[in-house]
């Protein structure tokens, strides 16, 4: 996709049959159909979850454009299908799939899916670079404050957050060019110097393409899996904390989403961070614990490490560390399956956007 293009033409162009002659104009596509031209007018939601269609739905529209608007995104969720089809919106996504009903009369449905490359809908490179200043840009957009979330809508100076993420001024500059290239950021003022700034006003469309980046990507961290004998999650969290007295921890995944937004009583296991530097010492004093022991998979602790500014975004609750819900929210998608509920749940309650 070439910067500043409707990644949804390409999405509609894709699933529109060839028989109805489309031709894609700057941010519409148009159909020939019994002699009558038809307007298509792609609005991209980005990732496809059930948020990135409730952000649209929160927009006011004039009721003209829902009639030639077609909702369009990577891969859309089975939840964002039950809300579109609820409000009675047209859609399609990359994977091919597409339920298109404009007020033209015509019905487009596609149940046989032809997929289009992620690399024609994005010019995104989401690097190991990239996933660190994301994260941070993400996590500074919510109040350590709970359990309302203040929105911070401006973007950090490329010094402070090179300092915060331990990645060069030059690589958090080109980051910052490739986010607002993909329209997540706006830079105002003059292109350098102390008067000139970035925000973020497409927070919610950036926070789903980077979560769903960070499930599919191979990650570089170090983890171990822990088997613990008892199943009550308040035991995982006294063993932690009398083995981890003097390294900094959080926990993350179904264990931090119940700290910050409970969704459901059953806690299957437990994502636990400490800093990079800290992780080998980590393993060898939990170990120490006899019912802590290291398995090769399958067990309810997930130690992981995790850059030191990580940290800088946990909250205490009950006196329990959890990470940042950007974090939490992320590890959760990651789970999928029934975590992906939980990860909604969060994102409605403890992140906002």
């Amino acid at each position: 996709m070439k910067s500043g293009n409707n990644p949804g033409i390409a999405v509609l162009m894709n699933v529109v049959p060839p028989a109805m002659m489309p031709v894609d104009g700057i941010n519409h596509v148009e159909l020939r159909y019994n002699g009558t031209t038809i307007r298509l007018d792609p609005e991209w939601i980005g990732e496809g979850f059930p948020a990135d269609v409730r952000i649209l739905l929160n927009k006011a529209r004039n009721p003209e454009q829902r009639g030639t608007m077609v909702v369009t995104a990577r891969r859309m969720s089975p939840g964002a299908v039950e809300l579109l089809t609820e409000h009675r919106l047209s859609w399609a996504d990359a994977a091919g799939h597409a339920e298109i009903t404009p007020d033209s009369g015509i019905y487009i449905s596609r149940q046989k899916p032809k997929p289009i490359p992620r690399r024609m809908l994005t010019g995104m490179n989401w690097s190991p670079s990239a996933k660190r200043v994301v994260e941070y840009i993400l996590s500074r957009q919510i109040s350590a404050v709970s359990p309302a979330p203040t929105p911070w809508s401006s973007i950090d100076r490329i010094s402070l957050i090179a300092e915060a993420t331990g990645i060069s001024p030059s690589s958090v500059a080109k980051v910052l060019l490739m986010l607002d290239n993909e329209g997540y950021t706006s830079k105002f003022g003059p292109e350098r110097g102390p008067t000139s700034w970035r925000e973020l006003p497409q927070r919610g469309r950036l926070l789903s393409d980077w979560a769903a980046w960070y499930k599919r990507s191979t990650h570089s961290e170090e983890s171990a899996e822990l088997h613990v004998l008892s199943r009550e999650p308040r035991d995982w969290q006294r063993y932690i904390s009398q083995g981890l007295t003097t390294t900094p921890w959080a926990v993350s995944g179904w264990l931090g989403a119940s700290a910050l937004a409970p969704f459901t009583t059953s806690v299957p296991d437990m994502i636990v961070y400490v800093p990079d530097k800290d992780f080998e010492s980590s393993i060898e004093r939990l170990t120490r614990h006899d019912d802590m022991t290291v398995v090769d998979r399958g067990g309810r602790v997930h130690l992981r490490s995790a850059p030191r500014f990580t940290f800088e975004f946990d909250r205490h609750i009950d006196g329990l560390p959890v990470a940042s819900p950007v974090r939490v929210y992320a590890d959760l998608v990651r789970s999928g399956g029934r975590a992906l509920e939980a990860a909604e749940h969060l994102r409605e309650i403890a992140i906002g956007f």
